[in-house]
């Protein structure tokens, strides 16, 4: 019974989180992206981002009781974590071999520009890892029979959460194309789910997430 009050709980908060989130991206966002460019562009985006996932995330884990948790400390540093440094190697191969293929050369993408490092680099691994795993999952584990569940949970509110940005780009995309986004990014936050659980830190997700962001901006494109 305690654990449906407190899954229920974390649903509205998944929920409230959903529809903030949207309401940022429909308001906020998209004008910033229409309206401006360059490091004036970034730094709104970024102080954005900042706001309504880092902090909020850090408020959330900070007012949850540590026995709701099943990392208590989840930024303690753990730089012996050896599945992180494979991970990274595998992401460097696939992203460059991907690119090979597809553009038979390696070339950095006319579109990255410096600024981009802020989002792409800095903060989006970070913003998202605090929340997602730090919180969310952190949460979530306590409350389900087994850690596979946990993750693949995680894993769909991750990607789910991304629809606020897809449906509002312009132009649209294309169904097939939001489809394959969220897959991919569900099976992105199943890895770093893991790499969070395995390590019982937040780091090494945060630096596969922001190594494995940094390499598709530049050499696949955004």
């Amino acid at each position: 019974m305690i654990h449906q009050r407190q899954g229920r709980q974390l649903l509205y908060q998944y929920g409230y989180f959903f529809l903030f989130w949207f309401i940022i991206q429909v308001f906020i966002n998209v004008p910033v992206n229409n309206l401006s460019t360059g490091w004036t562009q970034e730094i709104i985006i970024d102080s954005v981002k900042l706001v309504g996932w880092l902090v909020v995330g850090l408020v959330l884990i900070r007012r949850t009781k540590p026995e709701a948790l099943a990392v208590q400390q989840p930024f303690k540093v753990n730089w012996r974590f050896s599945p992180l440094y494979i991970t990274l190697g595998l992401m460097l191969v696939y992203v460059l071999g991907v690119t090979l293929i597809q553009k038979q050369q390696l070339q950095i993408q006319s579109t990255f520009t410096p600024e981009k490092l802020g989002q792409d680099f800095l903060v989006v691994g970070i913003c998202e890892e605090t929340l997602f795993r730090g919180y969310f999952l952190n949460r979530i584990r306590p409350l389900v029979d087994n850690q596979q569940m946990a993750l693949v949970i995680q894993a769909v509110l991750f990607a789910l959460i991304h629809l606020p940005r897809y449906l509002t780009t312009y132009p649209a995309l294309s169904l097939m194309t939001i489809v394959s986004q969220l897959i991919t990014v569900g099976l992105l936050g199943y890895l770093f789910g893991w790499l969070f659980l395995k390590s019982r830190s937040l780091w090494p997700g945060i630096i596969a997430h922001s190594v494995w962001d940094l390499l598709i901006v530049m050499f696949v494109g955004s």
